[in-house]
């Protein structure tokens, strides 16, 4: 991504091959993408693990034997904000220890904490910074987490128990119902949710006013206040850099609750047999 900043993209196949050879020969492109991977590991199973447990705990513990369509639309959302509520802060020390990781190699040499990695940054900063240093302007990033993770589960649980006729009586593929359910609900949980990461660009990073004075007094709270405040006038200006996000923080969430619900993890019952996704028609109607 980087030579494309410089270079025009490939346009053939011996292009496409001459550029893969040049990525792949980049100074540490091999220890830099296991540096990555391994903290991208980390945070996943620090997080979005965690998220995903929390919410089998509570939405699992008002299971049934049979799993029948449940339309208590209370529950999921009940069940969302108890889960994702307490666990909503998780994603923000890994945040901020990538952060810390990046922005320590553009200080002087004389100022440098000199982190070898994102993952060891985790570590140390704790350490020496004190275990508060990680949670630092946690508002923009954990209320980003708790609207998009409740949101995501609430409207996906309750299409699933809408429309299960759709692959029980009709014969469509459930794999193909669940992608249509889990992209809306990842397209609604995601327009509500990322106005709130947004705002640390907007306090951190807009312009001033004269003097140097932020027009929220650097505080986050106040500019979430004032962007609900004017959101009929600015609403499609929340959205800028949403793509980085995405690929960041979005992404990741819609393969990672793909695949909790492929392990039952979104369903109603103990037993993977009695689920919605797998049971035959007489099931679904007894109670």
């Amino acid at each position: 991504m980087i030579l494309n900043y410089f270079y025009e993209w490939p346009k053939t196949r011996t292009e496409y091959n001459i550029f893969f050879k040049e990525v792949f020969r980049v100074p540490n492109f091999w220890k830099d993408l296991a540096k990555k991977t391994s903290f991208a590991l980390v945070a996943a199973g620090g997080d979005t693990a965690i998220k995903l447990a929390a919410w089998q705990t509570v939405f699992g513990g008002t299971h049934s034997p049979n799993e029948f369509s449940d339309f208590n639309v209370y529950k999921p959302l009940i069940a969302g904000i108890l889960a994702f509520g307490p666990t909503s802060f998780l994603t923000v020390p890994f945040e901020n220890a990538r952060r810390a990781y990046y922005a320590d190699k553009t200080w002087p040499i004389e100022l440098r904490r000199n982190y070898t990695s994102a993952t060891q940054a985790l570590f140390r900063i704790p350490v020496e910074e004190g275990p508060t240093y990680l949670f630092k302007g946690a508002f923009p990033l954990a209320t980003n987490q708790f609207l998009y993770w409740t949101v995501f589960m609430t409207n996906y649980i309750f299409l699933k128990n809408k429309f299960f006729l759709f692959w029980t009586y009709n014969d469509f593929s459930y794999e193909w119902c669940k992608l249509i359910f889990m992209g809306g609900s990842h397209i609604l949980a995601s327009t509500i949710a990322y106005p709130a990461y947004f705002t640390r660009e907007m306090v951190d990073l807009w312009p001033k006013e004269r003097g140097g004075h932020c027009t929220w007094n650097n505080n986050y709270r106040q500019c979430f206040k004032w962007m609900v405040t004017n959101m009929d006038m600015q609403f499609y200006n929340y959205f800028r850099g949403m793509a980085q996000w995405q690929k960041r923080y979005g992404v990741p969430y819609f393969i990672g609750i793909w695949m909790a619900d492929t392990l039952g993890m979104c369903s109603n019952c103990n037993e993977s047999f009695n689920s919605l996704e797998t049971q035959f028609p007489i099931f679904s109607e007894s109670t």
